[in-house]
């Protein structure tokens, strides 16, 4: 334990884990001003820069690790973003957007805190489906606010939307309709004032702009904040008048690639640790988005018939309208024209290690689960998931097949994104 005084404006950053009591003054941190007697947290690897709004005294409370460094006004942009959204009305949605390692989730903490702090009920949602802090990678999750946070990664998802994937490249029209959701129910289910949104960081290629400009456009938000380096932002927010845009903090951490990805599989493992293995009724429990049991099975005549159609041996093959789902003896997804249907090749085992989404019926994620095996003949699905998920198996309606492919430990070993060819959306 550290006892550090500070002169009126004085500030430091700190990186956690750490506690920081206030023993007297007062002192600026996301948003909040803690005074005597008050407390807050530093998460470890995460940064948090504090003021000194008068001439305090503080407790400091250093893990393994931790540091407190003195740091000149100049160095940092605490005032600047104070001064910019101090007089912001926080009623309604505010939607944050800005590349990665911007700081947009520490924004998301601050403008929560201050609808908080002014008497409004604040909702949370976390719609960064790689480097999500409320809930599981590849999800979109939200979580009330009923207390002041430093980090979001404080918060645990009271509901969570899988979205299959850990990037929004290929799948942003359907995560535009899910955010509408989340939205939709903070308003209608929790009667919230204020919902922040914290957003991914893809935003600079013609697909990230229409994704970003379609979400603004279906959310309606209140205030956008765009977190801008240079002019990066101009092709999104251009044309809206709701925009305060705001400089990057100085220090923030640059996550690489190889980091953002063991932040996921720790993720997965989180959620799914210590795995069950659960059998399911394919029957009781489909698949939401491959059909294959849901219409009709080819006999053996038919199925040697396609067989010689496709070139590769088909071990069981559904119809579904005007569609044939053909499990094949292969290694290669692909689709053909046989007569008057498409038929959709699936490799024998192409399920093996497929992140799933366990929902419930109203399509909120119940929990997180790895597809180990489809037992045709048995019309079963063995899936690995975890011992909470067990306990809340007859809430689960469906099974929501994901776009990543894992390993026993978790480990990221395959983008499966063959599957968006032949998906039932």
């Amino acid at each position: 334990m550290t006892i550090r005084v500070l002169k009126t404006g004085d500030m430091y950053r700190i990186e956690g884990p750490a506690k920081v009591v206030v023993r007297r003054g007062q002192i600026y941190a996301t948003g909040v001003v803690y005074g005597e007697g008050q407390s807050f947290t530093v998460l470890r690897a995460r940064r948090l820069v504090i003021k000194a709004l008068g001439d305090s005294e503080v407790e400091l409370v250093l893990g393994p690790g931790a540091l407190m460094e003195k740091v000149a006004p100049q160095e940092e942009i605490v005032d600047e973003w104070e001064r910019r959204i101090a007089d912001v009305d926080p009623r309604g949605v505010a939607l944050i957007i800005g590349m990665m390692d911007v700081g947009k989730s520490t924004l998301a903490a601050m403008l929560g805190n201050k609808a908080l702090s002014r008497g409004y009920k604040v909702a949370v949602i976390d719609a960064d489906v790689g480097q999500n802090d409320l809930g599981p990678p590849t999800t979109v999750s939200m979580a009330r606010l009923t207390r002041y946070i430093t980090h979001l990664r404080q918060l645990a998802a009271e509901k969570s939307i899988f979205l299959q994937s850990t990037s929004l490249e290929r799948v942003w029209p359907r995560a535009v309709e899910q955010i509408a959701k989340a939205v939709d129910y903070a308003r209608e289910r929790w009667g919230v004032e204020t919902i922040v949104i914290n957003t991914d960081g893809w935003v600079l290629d013609e697909e990230a702009v229409a994704f970003k400009r379609k979400l603004i456009e279906r959310l309606k938000p209140s205030l956008i904040v765009a977190i801008q380096v240079e002019r990066e932002l101009a092709p999104i927010i251009e044309g809206y008048g709701n925009v305060v845009v705001l400089p990057p903090p100085p220090h923030v951490r640059v996550r690489t690639r190889e980091d953002r990805k063991i932040h996921r599989e720790m993720g997965y493992g989180r959620y799914i640790f210590p795995p069950v293995e659960l059998a399911l009724s394919l029957d009781k429990t489909p698949l939401c988005n491959l059909p294959i049991f849901r219409g009709v099975e080819l006999s053996d005549d038919l199925r040697r018939m396609l067989t010689r159609a496709v070139g590769a041996p088909v071990l069981k093959a559904f119809q579904a309208g005007g569609r044939v789902y053909a499990v094949v003896q292969s290694d290669t997804w692909s689709l053909r024209k046989v007569g008057g249907f498409q038929v959709v090749c699936l490799p024998n085992e192409f399920e093996k290690g497929l992140l799933v989404g366990l929902e419930d019926r109203e399509g909120f994620l119940v929990g997180l689960g790895v597809l180990k095996k489809i037992y045709y003949d048995r019309r079963k699905a063995v899936v690995y998931t975890s011992s909470d998920v067990e306990r809340r198996i007859g809430e689960v309606k469906c099974i929501r097949l994901g776009l990543v492919r894992l390993d026993e430990n978790f480990n990221e070993v395959e983008r499966a994104t063959n599957l968006l060819k032949v998906e039932e959306t």
